[in-house]
């Protein structure tokens, strides 16, 4: 019988344990670092860090061309951009996704059409963008959640069928292959984030790539005020933003990117374990691979939970329970058709003065995933062998303890929703719930 799990009475399964830190860093970002600021040449226009930055990923991920910029969301809007969308345009987006991928769409002044994804997968369903594509439509965005590929081989399909572009949202993906092909690489554009929470970082920090030398150049000039590569600098030929990443961010990306093969292939070793193990116990459920993936980023591990395995027990307060036992928890996303921003259609109408096709219907896959998901720190897949098995340890005495941990966190998890509920009244809040968990 295993021990009682920490938020009965037992003791922590990670008591006298740590997790590894994140970010990670040292001797090796501090040089880079000092030497930026001993050059004096901290903009990315007149030093040569972000260059060599953009060159060194391209090759690991086997991208073209790419062009470095200020953070993931930026990324896909310099994307879509680049891929002509503007006023009056439609851009299909999963719901099973960090709002800023439907945002980027607003901001060049598109509509984002949700559609459904597919479980277990999470991914976009390629059935739900078939359906959804009217004579509007100019991109699909397909985000590889979790590290996990969406179907690219429908995708595309679909989308060389009906001749739309097809933008690859890479924020969790770095280092995922399908085919022998990087993300970012099989679309018409990627966007990957460096965003601190992700496989590599600088705090923030985005990236867009693409195979297509022209979209490349529209790409480039927008991140860079409208200017025309090998022009002088005051020729502004095209509408364009200030997205270039820094210096110091590019010190800091090569730096990390070093780590970047070693931690991939701690995380896949450490995910088919931790699979392995969660095979074995009722009512979980892990987001599953593809046998089209050769490899496989793990930015967070993602659990389907069934309360029914575990007497009753919420998704939160399982949350909880694996809060009390030392487990991270990662990202919750909610499905963005229940956000008000798009039950409302809050955002700019199109252009031409039409009211936006936008469906307000349910999408029953997003809306279950986002209910029932269970997203744990990717931290847990870059410790030892041991520290991966203590998650499965974890919940298995959670499942066995359900009752009383139901019984506990009922009370508990409506206490700390009080709690931050009269926090946000003050504006500041004394602890952070059981279930916070890191920003995009």
């Amino acid at each position: 019988m295993p021990d009682r799990p920490a938020i009965i009475g037992g003791t922590s399964v990670r008591t006298g344990k740590s997790w590894p830190a994140w970010p990670q860093w040292d001797e090796s970002e501090r040089a880079r670092l000092q030497a930026v600021l001993e050059s004096d040449l901290w903009c990315s226009a007149y030093g040569n860090e972000v260059a060599t930055f953009v060159a060194e990923f391209t090759a690991f991920q086997g991208a073209g061309h790419g062009i470095a910029v200020t953070n993931g969301t930026q990324a896909l809007e310099a994307a879509l951009a680049a891929c002509g969308v503007g006023p009056g345009d439609e851009v299909i987006v999963p719901a099973s996704t960090f709002v800023a991928t439907a945002t980027a769409a607003i901001a060049v002044g598109a509509t984002p059409v949700l559609v459904d994804v597919e479980l277990p997968s999470c991914c976009i369903d390629p059935a739900a963008v078939a359906a959804a594509i009217s004579d509007r439509t100019r991109v699909v965005i397909a985000v590889h959640l979790g590290g996990r590929a969406c179907d690219m081989d429908a995708l595309t399909r679909i989308c060389g069928e009906h001749d739309i572009a097809l933008v690859e949202d890479c924020a969790h993906s770095i280092g995922t292959r399908w085919r022998g092909r990087g993300t970012g690489t099989l679309g018409t554009a990627g966007a990957f984030s460096f965003q601190q929470s992700k496989l590599m970082t600088a705090g923030e920090g985005g990236m867009v790539t693409t195979e297509d030398s022209e979209l490349f150049e529209r790409a480039w000039s927008y991140a860079n005020l409208g200017r025309i590569r090998d022009r002088e600098w005051y020729y502004h030929a095209v509408h364009g933003s200030n997205l270039r990443m820094t210096e110091w961010q590019g010190a800091v990306l090569r730096a990390q990117l070093e780590r970047v093969p070693r931690q991939h292939r701690t995380r896949e070793e450490r995910g088919d374990l931790l699979d392995a193990e969660l095979a074995k116990l009722p009512g979980v459920r892990t987001q599953p691979g593809d046998p089209r993936m050769d490899s496989r980023a793990r930015w967070a591990y993602g659990i389907h939970f069934d309360e029914r395995a575990f007497s009753g027990l919420s998704r939160e307060g399982f949350e909880a329970a694996l809060t009390q036992e030392g487990i991270p928890l990662g990202f919750r996303y909610p499905s963005l058709n229940e956000l008000e921003l798009f039950r409302q259609g809050n955002f700019v109408p199109n252009g031409n003065g039409a009211s936006p096709r936008y469906p307000r219907g349910s999408l029953p896959q997003a809306e279950e995933a986002a209910a029932n998901m269970v997203w744990l720190d990717h931290r847990i897949l870059l410790g030892t062998p041991e520290d991966t098995l203590d998650v499965a340890v974890a919940i298995e005495r959670i499942q066995a303890n359900a009752g009383a941990v139901r019984l506990r966190t009922g009370k508990a998890v409506r206490f700390a929703g009080r709690l931050a509920r009269s926090a946000l009244g003050r504006r500041t809040a004394p602890f952070l719930p059981a279930a916070a968990l890191l920003p995009y």
